[in-house]
């Protein structure tokens, strides 16, 4: 029988390996002098495709919080930069602007997307780390003329997103208004899964599609922040049942791109995208930091293992040589393109792990 101090002492021993030997290198080389590029061809950064704040968001997430395991003047420079990137594509009223051409030309309205989320969830990573006061007053503008956006969204996502950056924020500006508004938008998504979960699915929506694990892992870490019983129960549920779509024959395998899963439906196998993979792992491990189950244990395993060849076409989806992660998985193999999205969320999920099991 595997303990719970056999595991730990398992995963201690593959944090401290995966300390050694992760490389940043493709993530510096899709940054150039303005931000993170959001695609490549190949492992090539495909400048004419320009920036997104949703790419330069998750970028500004990791690289704040691997700044104390793999620290680096190149990666101190890498926040500021999207941190003034971030601050250029806000508008005055809160709003974020997503695309930016390589000309340096803003390419879309200023909108309530996902990434006005997790713009939101960078700042409030700025906000909770070491990063000069300067550099926070900066990151509290962008989250406070943003955060009002965020509540009147009837995105579960872009509230998920908000959640894991008032999470942060709390950490350090203990503000009755921060927490407030972090009740507000809990108590939303649960009411999301009150509307639509039945018996035989337990999830947020009508349609598994992207960043699933994320909508629990913001339910965690509510809880975390207010000890609400409901939040636990619900992001455990939803978890759960995503587990189990995700599984086949003992691997993990993301829900597809082409297609997702809709309720009644069959689900899409491909195309499986690391955002999945990568959220998994960072879900399931904030779940069992919180209930030492070893249910979210095999989660972590799987997720963590697709991206090392432990997947339904059996590729190494993780460059380890180059550090760089290609785009997902293919009916016909990998897709070879090396984007920003890929390598980062592997990079989110790595950090999360090994900081949680160092």
């Amino acid at each position: 029988m595997i303990t719970s101090s056999d595991l730990e002492s398992e995963f201690k021993e593959l944090s401290s390996k995966l300390h050694r030997s992760v490389r940043l290198d493709h993530l510096f080389a899709l940054a150039d002098h303005n931000a993170v590029l959001q695609h490549a061809k190949f492992a090539v950064p495909a400048r004419k495709e320009g920036y997104t704040v949703d790419d330069n968001s998750r970028a500004l997430v990791f690289a704040v919080k691997a700044d104390s395991l793999w620290p680096s003047s190149r990666l101190s420079a890498l926040q500021r930069k999207i941190m003034s990137f971030l601050l250029l594509m806000q508008a005055e009223d809160g709003r974020f602007h997503n695309l930016m051409d390589f000309s340096l030309k803003i390419n879309s309205e200023a909108t309530v997307g996902d990434h006005l989320g997790r713009a939101v969830w960078a700042a409030g990573t700025v906000i909770n780390s070491s990063l000069p006061n300067g550099v926070k007053a900066s990151a509290r503008l962008i989250f406070d003329r943003a955060l009002p956006w965020a509540r009147s969204s009837t995105s579960p996502r872009v509230k998920a997103y908000v959640c894991l950056g008032l999470h942060e924020r709390l950490q350090t500006d203990k503000d009755s208004n921060l927490f407030s508004n972090l009740e507000l938008l809990g108590d939303e998504l649960v009411e999301f899964y009150d509307k639509t979960h039945e018996t035989d699915w337990k999830w947020f929506e009508d349609t598994l599609s992207y960043d699933n694990p994320r909508l629990s892992q913001a339910l965690f870490a509510a809880y975390l922040c207010t000890e609400k019983r409901v939040y636990l129960e619900v992001a455990r549920e939803a978890l759960r049942f995503l587990m189990k779509a995700t599984t086949i024959s003992g691997y993990f395998a993301p829900i597809g791109s082409q297609g997702w899963y809709v309720r009644g439906g069959n689900r899409a196998l491909y195309d499986q995208q690391p955002i999945e993979a990568g959220t998994m792992v960072e879900a399931a491990v904030l779940a069992y930091k919180l209930t030492r189950s070893n249910v979210y244990e095999e989660a972590i395993r799987q997720a963590l293992g697709w991206f090392f060849g432990l997947n339904s076409k059996s590729v190494k989806v993780y460059d380890e040589a180059s550090g760089a992660c290609y785009d997902g998985i293919t009916s016909k193999g990998l897709n070879e393109n090396q984007g920003a999205e890929s390598t980062v969320s592997f990079l989110l999920a790595v950090q999360e792990f090994i900081k949680s099991f160092t």
